[in-house]
């Protein structure tokens, strides 16, 4: 048993140092160009509820910079389909966001693309309102997660 735990150890610590000595380091890191650009963004002001929920899950993540350098322009679409399935009381909110970051200085695009997902709810009773905005809320924080991940991964391009 001993020397299990002692090989384990040793491999973890085998591979720590093969990826200092690759020349590893964090996409956000401090000084990271990637960390750099996130940190001076302006998401544009959301119109409707949607909007606004998605505004407000990026901001939490790249914070509010009114005087950023670059602009975080985007364009969301919903669509509702049930499951298609007798009996089933379920359906799908399906949510894509398209989005450019754009320079403020000069205009140039730095960075486009379109995230989706979708979220499912219950669809019975006089809560099937109350499950719809909830599921397109959690659809909102779930397309603000993959917009950063997208974004971070084409600046690093």
């Amino acid at each position: 048993m001993q020397t299990l735990r002692a090989g384990k150890f040793f491999a973890i610590l085998v591979m720590m140092v093969g990826l200092a000595a690759c020349g590893f380091t964090p996409v956000y890191g401090t000084g990271s160009e990637t960390g750099r650009i996130l940190s001076d963004i302006h998401v544009t002001a959301p119109n409707n509820r949607e909007e606004y929920l998605l505004v407000r899950n990026l901001e939490e993540q790249l914070g509010r910079n009114s005087s950023a350098e670059h602009v975080l322009r985007y364009n969301i679409s919903l669509s509702q389909e049930g499951l298609g399935l007798t009996g089933a009381n379920r359906a799908h909110v399906l949510g894509s966001v398209s989005y450019q970051l754009v320079s403020q200085g000069n205009g140039q695009v730095i960075a486009s693309g379109l995230v989706d997902s979708f979220t499912a709810f219950y669809v019975k009773d006089q809560l099937s309102v109350a499950a719809q905005s909830d599921a397109i809320e959690r659809l909102m924080k779930i397309l603000a997660d993959k917009l950063i991940t997208d974004l971070s991964l084409k600046i690093l391009m």
